[in-house]
């Protein structure tokens, strides 16, 4: 069984050699290969594949979680040809899909305020990845527990307040756009978010 592999491709926080930048994008490796939004800069977005040695030709679909220019802003200047799944509501050019399970084992949250986020299926578990959490990270989490037992959470998490619940899933990883970064950061099951890192589920 093939471990599952979330790498963090853009963040407001970086690795030495990595370059941060205002937003948010993530490889997903599970079974396919997923680019997790774009991050706002196609050069910086292309700046840290490069470094992390991710091919385009390697990426076999982009899942785009809502058209804010810091999560979908990555897009233009991607020479990308495969499938890019869109919000229902959005303007970006793409496959619209509704909730459900789009591809194996990869499912979408359905979309409110603009938003939605990724449920990633792993056996009887989930990964759950967020873009900025505007369509609120409890629904997000009440839904991904449809599917399986929450593993871990990963992206921004907007202005949620009732973080004292996340600490009831194995892992935690706050990204881009969490306003209480720091005070998550301190829990013992969370690890920090930086463009370069390697989260291994």
């Amino acid at each position: 069984m093939h471990q599952m592999r979330v790498t963090i491709v853009y963040d407001n926080r970086a690795l030495p050699g990595f370059k941060a930048a205002w937003g948010f994008s993530c490889l997903i490796e599970h079974g396919m290969n997923i680019l997790f939004d774009t991050g706002g800069n196609a050069k910086i977005l292309r700046h840290n594949m490069e470094k992390l040695g991710i091919s385009l030709d390697a990426i076999d679909a982009i899942f785009i979680s809502h058209a804010h220019r810091d999560h979908a802003g990555g897009l233009k200047g991607l020479p990308f040809r495969g499938a890019v799944f869109v919000p229902p509501s959005s303007k970006l050019e793409g496959v619209k899909i509704e909730e459900g399970e789009f591809l194996p084992d990869f499912i979408a949250t359905g979309e409110r305020y603009g938003e939605r986020s990724l449920v990633v299926r792993d056996g009887n578990e989930v990964v759950v990845i967020t873009g900025c959490a505007h369509n609120g990270l409890e629904y997000v989490l009440h839904t991904a527990a449809e599917y399986g037992s929450i593993k871990a959470v990963i992206g921004g998490f907007h202005d949620f307040r009732d973080i004292a619940m996340l600490r009831h899933y194995p892992l935690v990883v706050p990204c881009h756009c969490t306003v209480h970064k720091r005070e998550i950061e301190r829990f013992e099951n969370a690890q920090p978010c930086r463009a370069g890192g390697v989260i291994h589920l």
